[in-house]
């Protein structure tokens, strides 16, 4: 036994300290050997458990001092102003890299040379009209003078390369052998500003930067820039990009004119859908003030919804189409479009003295897949597609659009209204302009202003289920008449009701049949005329 087994025998604590056995491992601190915990318990302190302390002491000291110098750097910084001249130059380091290519201002261009390989064209856009204290200046194409240009994108070409500054310059005096690595070899578009005092300035566009597609390479002067790709993009447009899409511009609310009538001629309909405006609705004067200001008068007389309406009698102003399918189409490019013998005709007369007539031709799809229509607007030299979703007139029909209100006067302006059925006449006479000095007779006799107002209250309620097409009137008086007639002699029309089964009936106005209903309305209205005088029974204002 040698002496280290020895010492073992005597004092087991020993191992513990002095060596490693077989289930010692690696412990956080990498020299420190494994606890065997079957020896003898022993007084005090382990040196494993003295070097984790100290290595948590070590630890805690380390990361107070961390804190306290960042805390002494924050109040230092905090202490000291910031650098302003020194931020701004930061700041500017990518600005200094820019180079001004063109020191010309736009307010001095009077031509601009494009050649659009891609395009396969050359067109020329040129100063029409010099700005004024009033005006901007006006450009146009040469060639597209008779037809509306998008103002907004031929400024793109007079101000995008005026006083133009690339991101940097890549390259002085490239060989032309250099060129096809940038796509300058087959520019997608060589470009010439001529300026009013004689100087030129011309580039041609190349490729993106394979680096960074916001920026496109150019040839100025033989010299390589990179360039905003977005300041070069409208360059590489063939002419036909800035013709408006727009087909008849839209004054604006304030200056817009009022269409006085509306035409809708299809080849699938038997009748043509007439809009007349009607001033007497387009006061405020009607029910709430929520009428349309327009009726419908043809192929029934009947009131607008104003919601459903709108789009058709005032849709053509702003009307945009999502493709200028031909400019300057020939007599044949009209025929194959269906012009000559359009689907759809809408023919709209303006107060102003204005008439605009709008053709839609066969439908067809773009290249985008979008279903379209052709449209020509007579007078102007174009041809357009137009989407089914904006080319609303192709499709509506009177029940989409109408109102199924009967009556729509206001009961203040009521001079005369008179109700007759197999079993009744009541005659009532009003005058006044409101509540409080209305009065009401009732077959020559006072009557309570308050009960006539309910009862035409229950009038104002009545309203079609569906519009009636047949143009003849049932045979035999009708069972229910209503005469109207306002103040101002401006209204003055005739209602009438026939019950033509057990269920049903029609409506006619003015002799014209317009509307079916159900006949429990017609019961309605004569059990509300027999309890008039009654003023403890309420009228019924629904019969469903």
């Amino acid at each position: 036994m040698n002496e280290n087994q020895e010492k073992n025998q005597e004092n087991p604590v020993y191992i513990a300290e002095n060596e490693t056995t077989d289930a010692g491992m690696e412990t956080f601190f990498a020299d420190s050997p494994a606890v065997n915990y079957e020896t003898a318990p022993q007084p005090g302190m382990s040196r494993n458990v003295k070097y984790l302390i100290a290595g948590v002491l070590a630890l805690v000291i380390l990361g107070t001092a961390l804190t306290i110098l960042l805390l002494l750097s924050k109040q230092q910084e905090d202490s000291q102003p910031i650098d302003t001249d020194s931020l701004a130059e930061q700041l500017l380091d990518d600005e200094d890299k820019a180079v001004l290519v063109n020191p010309q201002e736009a307010d001095d261009l009077q031509a601009i040379e494009i050649s659009n390989p891609g395009n396969s064209e050359n067109f020329r856009v040129y100063l029409k009209t010099p700005a004024t204290e009033e005006s901007n200046a006006v450009y146009t194409i040469e060639g597209l003078e008779d037809v509306a240009l998008d103002t907004g994108l031929i400024s793109t070409l007079v101000n995008n390369a005026s006083e133009l500054s690339a991101n940097s310059l890549v390259s002085e005096n490239i060989p032309d052998s250099e060129l096809s690595k940038y796509g300058l070899n087959q520019p997608a578009a060589d470009v010439i500003m001529h300026y009013a005092d004689g100087t030129d300035f011309a580039f041609s566009v190349g490729n993106p930067s394979p680096m960074d597609d916001s920026a496109t390479y150019c040839l100025i002067n033989q010299n390589l820039y990179l360039v905003k790709t977005s300041l070069m993009a409208n360059y590489q447009k063939a002419s036909s990009s800035f013709v408006s899409s727009t087909i008849l511009e839209d004054p604006g609310d304030e200056n817009r004119p009022i269409v006085e009538t509306l035409r809708i001629a299809r080849e699938n309909l038997d009748y043509d859908i007439v809009l007349e405006y009607d001033e007497e609705t387009a006061s405020d004067d009607t029910v709430g003030g929520t009428a349309s200001q327009h009726k419908m008068i043809e192929p029934v007389p009947v009131f607008l919804n104003v919601e459903r309406s709108s789009d058709i009698i005032s849709g053509m102003f702003g009307l945009t189409a999502v493709e200028v399918a031909q400019i300057h189409p020939s007599e044949s490019d009209l025929i194959r479009a269906g012009i000559d013998h359009p689907f759809c005709t809408v023919t709209m007369q303006c107060d102003d003295g204005n008439q605009y007539i709008l053709h839609f031709g066969k439908s067809y799809t773009t290249k985008n897949d979008t279903s379209a229509y052709y449209a020509y607007l007579e007078g102007v030299n174009l041809l357009y597609g137009v989407s089914e979703s904006r080319a609303v007139w192709t499709s509506v029909l009177p029940g989409d659009i109408h109102s199924a209100n009967i009556f729509n006067t206001y009961v203040w302006d009521i001079a005369d209204l008179d109700i007759i059925t197999d079993s009744q006449e009541l005659h009532f006479s009003g005058t006044g302009t409101g509540s409080d000095d209305y009065t009401v007779t009732k077959n020559g006799e006072t009557c309570d202003t308050e009960r006539f107002r309910l009862l035409y209250r229950f009038l104002l309620n009545i309203y079609g289920d569906e519009l009636f097409f047949e143009t003849d009137l049932p045979a035999g008086d009708p069972d229910v008449e209503i005469s109207l007639r306002t103040q101002d002699g401006k209204e003055d029309y005739k209602i009438t009701f026939y019950q033509t089964s057990d269920l049903n009936g029609i409506i006619a106005v003015d002799d014209i049949p317009t509307y079916k209903i159900r006949s429990s309305c017609i019961d309605t209205i004569r059990h509300n005329l027999e309890i008039f005088d009654n003023p403890d029974e309420e009228f019924i204002l629904t019969w469903q």
